[in-house]
């Protein structure tokens, strides 16, 4: 048994812990602050030291489980469990517990004051099971983790009940019995006292509340809806009521929605079988599998309203023959699940599971007949895993070639499922990982193999040499590089022809789906898996079998337009977008295009006459005013600068928007110009009291040193000095201009307009940047600053929140804090170590299946699960979409082969032969022939390779004995037939 308790991560002198932001940063993306914190503050019991156990929080030793983290003291109980010890806890875990006992600690768990959450897990082979009680009485304070829907109001009826229409940019996602809130509701204004109204006939764009408006006011203008998300209370039964009543089952596979109930008596036959006989049934006993089936049969018999009329006998059998293995795969996946309701257990934080959740995997077992004698322990750490699966797959594992993309948080679970399951640990085994990054502090928090001493040495490396430590038998090669067209010369065509499965281990959709191609091409498995806050899907492409995954795809995220983000923002993330991109502007992208000027200035002048347009002028005026009147050459210079700044960005640029589009303004239509989503905004005052000013003004100010290269003197970061100097900085009056024009256009995509007289104000702006340059020391440069998230020393976080939450009170937008900045604006994937743990352990149970072969694609599972409600939803994978001529069939998984150096005309007569005529063959970007041009003709009775290699500049490495080619074809009909890919074997 194992013991956590917090040490605390430090405290702010209140007595509460303090968040290292930096390590906890996407954990706290789920959970928040608050959650954060009851989470240190709890005190926890995992009892059960086997794989499970240790997958939920426990660890054999207890010295290496403290490494994970230094804020938890770990300890471990070895004395018998008493009630008196639970009493001591917050939760309590349970992983291998007679059920005699485990109603006698639920019991007392339940009389506790206040009532300890209690938690009871089991993994028998492919065969799981979670039992959840967290009390009488148990608060949920947020049921599913999602930020409250919002909506912009366009209108409310005066009716009973009121209808309010919402602007159409957005799809509402409200739903019926939902309870909002208004605010900044004009004309209506009895809407906005806080008030919580009942959502009814919820659509896309509008919804109705259930509240009399006719005696209200008339809605004018503007308001936002918001949902309130309010606490509820579960009522959970006892283990002791449960187990003769379970109620309704979580179920994760429709396919299997009987299961739950057989497998509810199975898991008690078993408890019966261990008390009677004083052991687990033995692996391949028939004897012990028939009197198992009985134990089953008998406590069917006695139940009640879930009596089943017949019972899956051979299900049975595989229960009781692998019962006492606890499969690696299977505690991942169960010590997520059961990780994560031990969170919320601590935390109030999601949806507890209710009350029993039933798991098999028994389609992972191989399609042939498994023989008794292969299921015998052959006295090695893998006996488990072979009394199940029998010891001819488990060579299969051993020996089996594996290529791991990304050694990340999935890539660390998957090296360590594989190194416990003996995957790639043969003498003819091999598993190669590549990542091209490096450890990070923020990474520490989930990606288990790193310790804060390996910070800044390379991912692959690191994995690799602790997955060896877990299993020094595991032939693993570490590379560092990333998988893409560039290093194909690396992960070659012998290398991918010799792979059994490739697994993903990704963060972004285009390296997925360069993968994806890549196992297409060669007929290799790929199995993916990916994970967001507390959800997770995994994908299993199967050659032949499944499509692709790229054959379906989530539609692309919608991006605000670009006139939006710049002058008319309606929410925080319009303000975070626009801060970033100044940021990188004035930090990054400027002082690059000032050194490129000064390293070579006739080149570069060159450049932006051949260019010649508006961005290339607005370009050469950001650079000139950088080194010209925006120049710094003192700290001082640096304050000035981030004054003049302050008031450019939230005062005058207010001043001329409004002066343009005044708040009576009238479309082209008649409509007032600043109707919702857009709000009418208003200039900020500086002022050196505002504590938030001064913040501004020193990020600012420190960045622009870093970027001149000028020293932070000591007094810099004393917001007393700093507004002392602030406040004497002459800051110019402003009076907005007539004829400005202000980018109003949705679908502009570039704020700079071109003028006929672009190209002679590039020429005054070239000379005046000679003259510049004349100025300064000879080698000048300036030091671009690249936005780095994750260093809160930096101040690169405090200038963007700063610059966005100066905008958002530009607009009357809620401003946020410096974390929740940095979410947005850092585009920060939230992440939490549970999630990955199931997810990594569904796909390893879906490799047992790609490595023993002949599985059918009714056998394979692509899921989606979301822990916080929780909801898992397993299904069949897709087949792939077949194609169909004459007498042929094919998928997109198919490649045609020639073997020989042919012609252009003998490739036209081999589809020929095939009842298509082709009129068009391409190599990469290049076109070889085309039936529309005649003078392509002349090609014909030349070799395919040698007008590829002339055409299409083709340059086939000496280790590939082919090139390919696509062709455009048709029928006899003149129906375009779209035909696989074409492989030329001309060597």
């Amino acid at each position: 048994m194992v013991a956590g308790e917090p040490v605390g991560g430090g405290s702010n002198g209140n007595g509460v812990a303090e968040i290292d932001e930096d390590l906890h940063s996407r954990q706290l993306a789920v959970y928040g602050r608050e959650t954060m914190r009851l989470l240190f503050a709890s005190n926890v019991l995992v009892s059960g030291l086997n794989g499970l156990g240790a997958e939920t929080g426990a660890a054999a030793c207890v010295e290496k489980l403290q490494e994970l983290n230094n804020a938890v003291l770990v300890s471990a109980l070895t004395e018998g469990l008493t009630t008196e010890h639970l009493s001591k806890f917050q939760a309590v875990v349970f992983t291998n517990l007679s059920l005699d006992k485990a109603v006698e600690f639920n019991d007392y768990c339940r009389s506790h004051q206040p009532p300890i959450p209690f938690i009871k897990t089991e993994v028998c082979g492919l065969f799981g099971s979670v039992f959840c009680d967290f009390g009488p009485e148990f608060t949920v304070l947020d049921v599913d983790g999602e930020d409250p829907h919002t909506g912009i109001i366009a209108s409310i009826s005066n009716d009973n009940p009121a209808m309010v229409s919402c602007v159409d940019d957005e799809r509402l996602e409200f739903q019926d019995g939902d309870l909002v809130v208004f605010s900044e509701v004009s004309g209506m204004t009895e809407l906005n006292d806080g008030k919580p109204r009942k959502i009814v006939d919820a659509r896309p764009f509008s919804f109705c509340i259930e509240e009399d408006t006719r005696n209200f006011g008339i809605y004018a203008k503007g308001g936002i809806v918001t949902q309130v998300k309010e606490p509820m209370i579960l009522e959970f039964k006892s283990l002791r009521e449960c187990i003769k009543e379970p109620g309704n089952f979580l179920l994760s596979d429709f396919s299997k929605y009987q299961r739950p109930p057989l497998l509810h008596f199975a898991f008690l036959a078993l408890d019966n079988f261990r008390q009677k006989f004083g052991r687990f049934p033995v692996a391949g006993c028939d004897q012990d599998a028939r009197k198992f089936v009985e134990f089953t049969a008998s406590i069917n018999e006695a139940a009640i309203d879930y009596k089943m009329d017949e019972l899956d006998e051979k299900l049975l059998q595989h229960f009781a023959s692998g019962s006492r293995a606890v499969l690696n795969p299977m505690a991942a996946m169960f010590g997520g699940i059961v990780g994560q309701e031990l969170v919320k257990a601590c935390s109030g934080k999601f949806h507890p599971q209710y009350q029993f959740f039933y798991f098999d995997s028994l389609e992972s077992l191989p399609t042939y007949a498994l023989d008794p004698k292969d299921l015998k322990p052959l006295n090695s750490r893998y006996d488990a895993q072979i009394s199940v699966f029998g010891s001819k797959l488990q060579k299969k594992m051993r020996d089996s070639n594996i290529f791991v993309v990304g050694s990340g948080a999935l890539g660390c679970e998957f090296l360590k499922n594989f190194a416990l399951m003996g995957v790639s640990c043969g003498r003819k085994g091999k598993l190669t990982i590549t990542d091209d990054d490096v450890i990070e502090k923020s990474n520490l928090s989930r990606q288990f193999l790193f310790r804060d001493w390996n910070i800044g040495q390379a991912k692959s490396t690191v994995a690799a040499t602790a997955a060896s430590a877990i299993n020094s038998c595991l032939h693993i090669d570490a590379l560092q590089n990333r998988a893409c067209p560039e290093t194909e010369h690396v992960f070659n065509d012998a290398f991918w022809e010799g792979l059994d499965a490739v697994i993903n281990a990704l963060d972004n959709v285009n390296a997925r789906m360069y993968m994806d191609m890549r196992c297409l091409y060669f007929q290799k498995p790929l199995l993916e898996s990916g994970t967001l806050g507390p959800k997770c899907n995994t994908q299993m492409v199967i050659p032949h079998l499944t499509e692709n995954y790229g054959a379906s795809r989530d539609p692309p995220e919608k991006q605000a337009p670009m006139c939006t983000v710049h002058s008319f923002p309606h929410n925080i993330d319009h303000c975070l977008t626009w801060a970033r991109s100044e940021f990188e502007g004035l930090l990054e992208k400027t002082p690059n295009e000032v050194n490129s000027f000064m390293s070579n200035p006739a080149e570069y002048a060159a450049a932006m006459r051949k260019a010649g347009d508006a961005q290339a002028r607005e370009l050469l005026e950001r650079v000139r005013e950088c080194l010209d009147k925006e120049r710094c050459d003192k700290f001082e210079d640096c304050i000035a600068w981030a004054r003049l700044k302050f008031e450019d960005y939230f005062s005058n640029r207010v001043k001329q928007l409004t002066f343009t589009f005044p708040e009576d303004a009238a479309t082209s239509t008649g409509a007032p110009f600043w109707s919702a989503p857009k709000r009418f905004p208003r200039p900020v005052q500086f002022s050196a009291v505002d504590s938030s000013h001064i913040q501004f003004i020193l990020s600012a100010s420190i960045l622009r040193a870093v970027s001149f290269g000028i020293p932070i003197p000591d007094w810099a970061k004393n917001t007393g000095n700093l507004a002392d100097i602030v406040s004497k900085v002459a800051v110019p009056e402003f009076e907005p201009k007539s004829g400005v024009k202000i980018e109003t256009d949705e679908k502009a995509t570039n704020l700079s307009s071109a003028s006929v007289d672009d190209a002679a104000v590039i020429e005054d702006l070239l000379t005046k940047l000679e003259a510049c340059a004349k100025k300064l020391p000879s080698g000048f440069q300036m030091k671009p600053i690249q936005f780095e998230k994750d260093d809160d020393t930096n101040f690169h976080m405090d200038l963007i929140a700063g610059l966005a939450n100066m905008r958002a009170r530009n607009y009357g937008i809620q401003v946020v804090d410096k974390l929740k900045a940095k979410f947005i604006a850092g585009r920060i994937i939230p992440a939490i170590a549970t999630t990955t743990a199931m997810a990594t352990g569904l796909v390893c149970l879906e490799l047992y299946k790609v490595l023993a072969g002949d599985h059918p694609v009714e056998d394979y599972r692509n899921t989606f699960a979301n822990l916080a409600l929780p909801m898992f939803s397993m299904a069949e994978p897709v087949p792939p979409k077949e194609m169909k001529h004459q007498d042929m069939r094919w998928t997109v998984w198919d490649r045609w082969s020639i073997k020989g150096n042919i012609t252009v005309a003998e490739l036209l007569k081999w589809l020929s032969d095939k009842g298509l005529t082709a009129y068009s063959v391409s190599c990469g970007t290049s076109l070889l022939y085309n039936t529309m041009f005649p003078r392509h003709k002349d090609r014909l009775k030349r070799k395919m390779v040698d007008v590829a290699q002339e055409v299409a500049k083709v340059d086939v490495p000496a280790y590939r004995k082919h090139f390919d080619v696509v062709v455009a074809c048709e029928d006899d009909d003149g129906n375009d037939i779209d035909i696989p890919l074409i492989s030329i074997y001309f060597r």
